[in-house]
């Protein structure tokens, strides 16, 4: 898996989210079999015993036992969907992008709802329907959506409906790719920042706003 493969598959007009995910994670794991990780995809969609986005959440947060890892929030892997999927722990976004993933193979539409500091499940054909699969795969409403964003942010940041809107599968990646550029520029993993900033380049809305950054960051493998 290769930097290429992720340009790509984001140059795709439909973004494929697993594939574009997958993508990620070989280029910083390595010797990742996208194949088999889309089948791990689609043995829990076969064994899901209920095709409904409650059933989809009972099924992987309550059954398989999916959740939030506080613990160690900040681990890299825990942006890495093959990671999550084997260890059943991951981040807002990652264990999110599992959920619709699982859901859209049962023929049920679901959408990210990329609140700041925070991400959800929305249910497309239900309006103001949502679940935190951080917290279990936990059901809300737009009431309680907005509960879990104060209650993240400790009312911090002023609340806007918008907080809401579905969230397209090219947004959910520069997600994940902004938190992996977070999280190793924290760690002062160079090596790594350096992939990264090279996933980043192949996004036209990315790469001219970070040019400078890039050439900083090829410098390592020169």
């Amino acid at each position: 898996m290769s930097v290429a493969r992720f340009a790509q598959v984001m140059s795709q007009p439909e973004v494929m989210l697993d594939e574009a995910c997958l993508a990620v994670s070989g280029a910083l794991r390595g010797l990742l079999d996208e194949i088999e990780w889309i089948a791990r995809i689609d043995l829990l969609a076969g064994e899901c015993p209920t095709p409904t986005a409650e059933g989809v959440a009972r099924y992987l947060f309550g059954e398989l036992g999916y959740r939030g890892d506080p613990a160690t929030y900040y681990d890299w892997r825990n942006s890495c969907l093959d990671h999550v999927i084997a260890r059943r722990r991951g981040i807002p976004l990652t264990l999110s992008i599992l959920m619709i993933e699982v859901a859209s193979r049962l023929g049920v539409k679901l959408v990210g709802i990329g609140m700041p500091a925070h991400f959800l499940v929305g249910d497309a054909g239900e309006p103001g329907r949502f679940f935190d699969p951080f917290a279990g795969g936990a059901e809300l409403d737009t009431a309680g959506a907005r509960g879990v964003f104060e209650q993240v942010t400790q009312g911090n940041v002023p609340w806007n409906d918008s907080f809401l809107e579905p969230t397209d599968a090219r947004s959910m990646v520069i997600r994940l790719l902004n938190n992996l550029r977070s999280i190793f520029h924290r760690r002062n993993d160079a090596v790594r920042l350096g992939i990264v900033m090279q996933l980043r380049a192949q996004l036209p809305e990315l790469a001219d706003a970070e040019h400078d950054q890039l050439i900083e960051a090829t410098a390592l493998f020169n």
